[in-house]
């Protein structure tokens, strides 16, 4: 189990090493000048799968269900991501950032109920059928704009390439070496249960151990990745990137249980097969989609 865990997150890491030197290359004036374009991409396609996910955990396999989940969940993306296509996105414009996440929330609600409308046969077996299907998608997309809401606004921090890519790096490493850390912490020392009822492997020695793991991801991006592979000193003290590394893992720890709630809820023990060793995709998004908003709130306000 342990080697397929690794084996399948070596992967991952390649793909992201990868798709990150592609998307930093794009974003620099003498090229294209126009930074989370990959980034875009790669939002569209995994929130498509997390839409798939989420309608086998809930409605099994439901044609229509499934192609409107994942329909819904490509619009949030693409429509959260819009401010990558400015090679310069306006700071007076009305709509702002954030704006177009909220967009994407208003016109997955009108797809779904289109959907709806188009496959619906004058009854239902069962009164609430539709609103819980759409209730459904719609709690989905709410849950999913905590992360994809926040790729393109963090992306294009402060309107810096680097700093932008920074930004992204620093959450996914601070995460999932938090993760990491809990992960053998809670092996090696563990011995009450966090929430047994929710996450039976979770332990609370390793849910201590996590913020230690944060932090030291945290330092390594921001004091070694940074100047060193992007020629960048990032203007954050110390207490910062402890702040920083503490927070983000909190907030990851808590994405994890509420996933693994919605498992318990699904009756099912991983969100999906997609990843051998690491179950589906939601499997292993659950802790960034809490971490996402928490590390723009940081970046923000130092």
């Amino acid at each position: 189990m342990l080697s397929r865990r690794l084996a399948s997150a070596a992967v991952l890491i390649a793909g992201m090493i990868s798709l990150i030197r592609v998307d930093f290359w794009l974003g620099t004036p003498d090229v294209w000048g126009r930074p989370g374009i990959m980034l875009a991409l790669l939002s569209a396609i995994v929130a498509a799968l997390c839409g798939i996910e989420f309608s086998r955990m809930w409605q099994g396999q439901n044609r229509q269900s499934t192609i409107t989940m994942a329909a819904a969940a490509i619009t949030l993306a693409l429509l959260a991501s819009t401010p990558v296509l400015w090679r310069d996105y306006p700071l007076d414009c009305p709509i702002g950032k954030f704006g177009w996440s909220i967009a994407g929330i208003f016109a997955a609600m009108l797809l779904s109920f289109a959907a709806e409308l188009k496959t619906f046969q004058g009854h239902s077996d069962q009164p609430g059928e539709v609103a819980g299907r759409i209730g459904r998608t719609m709690f989905m997309i709410s849950y999913l704009a905590m992360l994809f809401g926040f790729v393109a606004p963090l992306r294009l921090l402060e309107q810096d390439n680097s700093l932008g890519l920074i930004s992204i790096i620093c959450l996914i490493a601070t995460v999932k070496m938090s993760d990491a850390f809990a992960y053998f912490a809670g092996k090696s020392f563990g011995t009450v249960k966090l929430a047994p009822k929710i996450s039976p492997g979770k332990t609370l020695q390793g849910t201590l151990a996590a913020p230690l793991g944060g932090v030291i991801a945290a330092a390594i991006v921001i004091y070694i990745v940074s100047p060193l592979i992007f020629g960048v000193t990032v203007d954050r003290p110390f207490w910062w990137v402890i702040l920083y590394g503490v927070l983000v893992t909190c907030a990851g720890v808590l994405g994890d249980l509420a996933e693994s709630l919605l498992k318990r809820d699904a009756a099912c023990k991983d969100s999906g097969s997609m990843l051998p060793g690491l179950g589906g995709i939601l499997d292993v998004l659950d802790s960034l989609i809490f971490a996402a908003p928490v590390s723009y709130l940081l970046w923000v306000i130092h």
